[in-house]
């Protein structure tokens, strides 16, 4: 038996790779922090805490003793229930290709915002401080006008760039922004062609955020921790 306890679970091996192939599919298609920050391994069900390399004084136990806590991060595990129906599972054995699995893409649609949302606009009952927050560049505002967004990016480039930060970089723009910038063109030259020429790495639609990130996906900056 797994941690899923699926052996428990009145559904078909036919059924669940249904299942897993919706959610894998559903949650894929909505994640986007995981394509520009960095994924460590999985640690396994005993992993609690993630050293964050850091120390934090505290009283010592007697005198001539230094002592020193280590700081750590919690990890948080996340789980959405969901319900199938008993005729969805059945229709599968019986050669269906088309069962109701919505509750199932529901879920997996949910998670991934979840997700999302810590990592870039933190998450307070998991201690996690979030993208937004812990960068030290200044927010920049994101004009309502789509023609003037390539601007607002290119400064941001120019931001990083001064701070040291190389690339390559991405842009992730919010659901709304994404269609946007897809859908306008200035003097008949799509605004998205605009955004490809600036940036060296992809343009991510991020529907869990609100307006945009530009980040660069050099590697050891962010990671997310499984």
């Amino acid at each position: 038996m797994n941690n899923l306890y699926r052996d428990l679970a009145p559904i078909t091996e036919s059924a669940w790779a249904e299942i897993e192939t919706e959610a894998t599919r559903t949650f894929k298609r909505h994640i986007a922090g995981r394509r520009v920050v960095d994924v460590s391994e999985p640690g396994g069900p005993v992993t609690a805490a993630i050293s964050t390399g850091h120390l934090r004084d505290v009283s010592p136990p007697g005198d001539g003793v230094v002592a020193h806590l280590r700081e750590s991060k919690p990890l948080v595990r996340l789980r959405v229930p969901f319900t199938v129906s008993r005729t969805a599972i059945d229709d599968v054995e019986r050669g269906s290709q088309d069962s109701d699995w919505d509750p199932v893409k529901d879920a997996a649609k949910k998670l991934a915002f979840v997700e999302d949302r810590a990592i870039f606009e933190g998450y307070d009952g998991a201690s996690i401080e979030g993208i937004r927050a812990c960068s030290s560049n200044p927010a920049l505002a994101l004009p309502e006008d789509a023609r003037e967004i390539p601007d607002v990016i290119a400064q941001a480039l120019s931001e990083l760039r001064l701070a040291g930060v190389d690339g390559p970089y991405s842009v992730l723009l919010s659901a709304d922004v994404y269609t946007k910038v897809s859908e306008t063109t200035e003097h008949g030259y799509p605004i998205r062609e605009h955004l490809n020429r600036l940036v060296d790495g992809e343009i991510i639609w991020a529907p869990a955020i609100d307006g945009a990130f530009v980040l660069s996906t050099r590697g050891g900056d962010f990671d997310l921790q499984l």
